[in-house]
């Protein structure tokens, strides 16, 4: 099992669990729209642990850099957790 803290909060998942599965099994603070990489709706901060996720893949580093976000943030629907990660929901 790997620990997800969302806004504060822990989840123990296992490992390979995306954050859309975090979010359906345990309703985090997590805000979902298209959940395609196409709205932005669920862009995130990584503070801790980013190498834990699943690369990004062109897709979701188009809709950051239209969002004008930086290195630290992704889109929480295209992100799979394989080890401890920390996070917050971005403004």
């Amino acid at each position: 099992m790997i620990t997800v803290t969302i806004a504060g909060e822990p989840f123990a998942v296992p490992a390979g669990t995306t954050l859309q599965q975090v979010d359906d099994l345990h309703r985090t603070a997590l805000v979902f729209g298209c959940r395609a990489a196409q709205c932005g709706a669920c862009v995130i901060r990584v503070t801790s642990g980013a190498t834990h996720l699943s690369p990004p893949d062109e897709d979701e580093l188009v809709v950051l850099d239209v969002l004008g976000v930086d290195g630290d943030h992704r889109l929480a629907c295209q992100c799979t957790a394989f080890g401890d990660i920390t996070l917050e929901v971005a403004e």
